[in-house]
């Protein structure tokens, strides 16, 4: 079992916090939050892909706040290998992807948290103090469905749980209106993993033809999707 990594408490050092946003707007506007409770210590931050690494390697934060959708990257490939490099950091996923879908999988990857954007700075701080004691923080939206699927209560899961990690990378994409020549290039997989993907997809979720699911993908990601944002 992974040894539960209970950061610095209230009262001796500050928790160290750094914040990577999607946005200049993003990382500062969560810096400023958290940097009003005395209790934290935001060491750095960053709103691109390429110094993120970097940054994190420098402070060896107790807590990471990251947007994980950053740069057409596949968001959940990149929160396991943060948690596999980077074990005694707590990272807290902030995201406006939905959580609904992606909520499980990045718990599953290694965060200890995932915040929507569209809600509230208390709740936001919750869920930063929920897993700077060591603990999972889920939002009640999250708990509730959780609880629902416990009890069979209906398919919630829209098919997608179907799908592995990658080809729910590759279905964003989809729904983002990206070509296969485009989807390979962004992923760094060939045009042809990127047809077998579709395939796999096709079959998981009972697509007809490209165009079927180019519709489906529109449809369940569209409104939560959109174009990958760049910093």
């Amino acid at each position: 079992m992974k040894e539960v990594h209970r950061v610095r408490v209230k009262g001796r050092e500050p928790c160290r916090v750094v914040v990577v946003g999607d946005t200049c707007v993003s990382e500062e506007g969560m810096a400023a939050i958290v940097g009003r409770n005395k209790t934290y210590h935001v060491c750095g931050g960053t709103h691109g892909f390429f110094d993120a690494g970097e940054l994190i390697r420098k402070h060896q934060p107790d807590v990471l706040l990251i947007e994980p959708f950053l740069e057409d990257r596949d968001g959940i490939c990149w929160i396991k290998d943060l948690a596999t490099e980077f074990p005694q950091t707590r990272i807290l996923i902030v995201s406006r992807q939905s959580e609904r879908i992606y909520a499980k999988r990045a718990l599953h990857a290694g965060a200890a948290g995932y915040w929507m954007k569209n809600g509230s700075t208390q709740e936001l701080m919750r869920a930063v103090d929920t897993i700077a004691a060591g603990e999972l923080y889920a939002s009640p939206a999250i708990t509730a469905l959780a609880m629902q699927r416990f009890a069979r209560r209906g398919d919630l899961s829209s098919g997608l749980d179907a799908l592995s990690d990658r080809e729910l990378a590759v279905f964003s994409l989809i729904a983002a209106e990206r070509s296969p020549g485009k989807i390979a290039k962004e992923l760094g997989i060939s045009r042809k993993t990127v047809e077998t993907h579709f395939e796999h997809i096709k079959l998981k979720l009972g697509y007809a033809d490209a165009e079927a699911l180019k519709r489906g993908a529109r449809k369940l990601l569209g409104a939560v999707a959109g174009s990958p944002q760049r910093p």
